[in-house]
């Protein structure tokens, strides 16, 4: 009876032992080991970043194209600003696109060499406008205060037009008009280079 019992203890710690190697055996060749990390798992938040990160470069403001002035005779004073001119078809088509800052009293002339009733839209344009329609002989006819429209298919677009015939658009951030009292009525001096004084004639 003795001896019967000792089997019996012998052979269940046999048994257990076994098992014990088998499980480990398994836990060792599978892919959903817990020790192993799985495709299914959380993904860990990003951490927050310490600096600012740095913007997309903006184009690149063509000091050169843009050494004109103009300055706007407005009850509170004059208002000298600088502006880029774009006095060519392929510059007046890009205007002041994908730009995301202006340097403040910068902005851009359009010249034409004529006047004709524009019509200007925002595409591609990442910064609220005011646009400045001036006639032939320097009297602003109309400020349009133009929002931007990032998602804006072409047909969506808002076309902002001049009261009369324009000859120069100039373009600054908006609420330079607002701030400095430029409105219709307004006399501007232009002082552009040699160039585009002789196409705008």
């Amino acid at each position: 009876m003795q001896r019967a019992r000792s089997l019996a203890v012998v052979g269940l710690v046999l048994l257990v032992a076994l098992a014990g190697c088998a499980q480990f055996d398994a836990g060792s060749t599978t892919a959903t080991s817990t020790d192993a990390p799985t495709e299914t798992a959380t993904p860990t938040a990003e951490p927050t970043p310490t600096a600012t990160p740095t913007p997309e470069p903006t184009p690149t403001i063509d000091l050169d194209r843009g050494n004109a002035t103009g300055t706007f005779l407005t009850d509170d004073g004059n208002v000298t600003v600088t502006l880029e001119v774009a006095d060519e078809p392929t510059e007046r088509s890009e205007g002041l696109m994908n730009r995301t800052h202006l340097p403040e009293r910068h902005g851009m002339v359009f010249v034409y060499d004529g006047a004709a009733q524009r019509g200007f839209w925002m595409k591609n344009t990442l910064i609220p406008l005011d646009m400045i329609f001036i006639a032939p002989n320097g009297t602003v006819l109309n400020v349009e205060h133009a929002r931007t429209q990032p998602n804006a298919s072409v047909g969506e677009l808002e076309t902002y037009y001049s009261d009369g015939h324009a000859q120069y658009v100039v373009e600054m951030e908006r609420g330079f008009a607002n701030e400095t009292g430029v409105g219709p009525g307004t006399q501007v001096e232009l002082d552009l280079p040699e160039s585009n004084e002789s196409d705008a004639e």
